[in-house]
């Protein structure tokens, strides 16, 4: 059983959906004001990680949520225990107003109650399901390992009004996870503080972090070995004799359109960054390649066609080999760097 978090209680001023608080001193405050920061913890089971979007960056998640606290205020007289479970709506008690910082659509599914024992111990369950921000990086694709966080802060309580216990957990079943593509594994809990610059505030955070690898296999047979495949079809060449130009020719612009296209549709599938990542530096260096073959055989040609077969011969025979040679290098230094 692995772990992964998230919360669902969001304030009606920023959702309909939200929780909200009526304006009463017992709902505003805090339990116990002037005393230490008030206790929140939070339980998630991941239900399901359905897709990891590269373009957009955004990740969908489905969860069931547990959040307690105790406020005293609840608490039912020592003589009046009888170890009953009274409900009641989330808008007529104090919330710890907490908000995922990453939300980017999350829903709530089900009715928001909370359940109070004789004690004054609150708990309120909720499932949500939507998408969450992350930042993707994608220098290392296809070989790239991401992190996607779930970020939690009470928007009305700073860090010395609340803080998280740190017993707060996630859990999930390994094996029921949707995404296809990735292996995760949780990290965290992160416990730190988020600065709120328009307000000067600084919240108490917690922010869980879920990494997730990404299946190089699917990659390596459906984008490395076709490319590679074209790459050996333009090595062709040198095996051709100088003379049989038409063939040289057509192999080798075959190639060079070939590789552009591929490389434009694997493009397609990735957000627009300023930088190159490992498949960029592999499809680069390959197309490199093939211009510098067609080269190989426009020299080639011209050499043929001015009487010097024998240059042309040991052009081929050289080109053959440094050829290959690049070609290996291209790959290690697209696996090793």
């Amino acid at each position: 059983m692995a772990l992964l978090m998230v919360v669902a209680l969001i304030s009606a001023e920023l959702s309909a959906e939200g929780f909200e608080s009526k304006d009463t001193k017992s709902v505003v405050e805090r339990p116990n004001p002037f005393g230490p920061p008030t206790e929140v913890k939070i339980g998630i089971y991941l239900l399901d990680l359905t897709h990891i979007d590269d373009v957009n960056q955004l990740f969908s998640v489905d969860l069931f949520v547990d959040v307690t606290w105790q406020d005293p205020r609840l608490a039912v007289p020592e003589k009046m225990r009888l170890g009953k479970i009274q409900r009641r709506p989330l808008e007529e008690i104090w919330t710890p107003r907490l908000l995922i910082l990453n939300d980017r659509g999350l829903s709530a599914h089900l009715p928001r109650v909370a359940e109070i024992d004789d004690l004054g111990n609150v708990n309120t369950q909720q499932r949500v399901s939507g998408e969450l921000s992350t930042n993707l990086l994608f220098k290392d694709f296809p070989f790239d390992t991401q992190l996607l966080p779930i970020r939690i802060v009470s928007y009305s309580y700073s860090a010395q009004d609340l803080h998280f216990s740190i017993d707060n957990q996630i859990n999930w079943d390994d094996g029921s996870l949707s995404a296809e593509g990735w292996r995760f594994r949780i990290i965290g809990p992160e416990f730190d503080e988020y600065y709120l610059p328009a307000k000067k505030t600084v919240w108490a955070q917690l922010t869980y972090l879920m990494e997730a690898k990404r299946n190089s296999q699917y990659y390596m047979l459906t984008m490395f070995l076709p490319v590679s495949m074209i790459v050996l079809m333009s090595w062709f060449v040198f095996w051709l004799p100088p003379d049989v130009i038409p063939s040289r020719v057509g192999i080798s612009t075959a190639s060079i359109f070939s590789l552009i296209a591929f490389s434009l549709s694997i493009r397609l599938g990735l957000p627009r960054v300023s930088y190159l990542t490992h498949a960029d530096t592999f499809l680069i260096g390959c197309t490199l390649l093939v211009i510098l073959a067609l080269g190989m055989v426009v020299i080639g040609t011209r050499w043929v066609q001015t009487d010097r077969l024998k240059d042309a011969l040991r052009l081929n025979a050289v080109a053959r080999w440094v050829y290959a040679g690049l070609f290996f290098l291209t790959a290690i230094i697209t696996l090793m760097v």
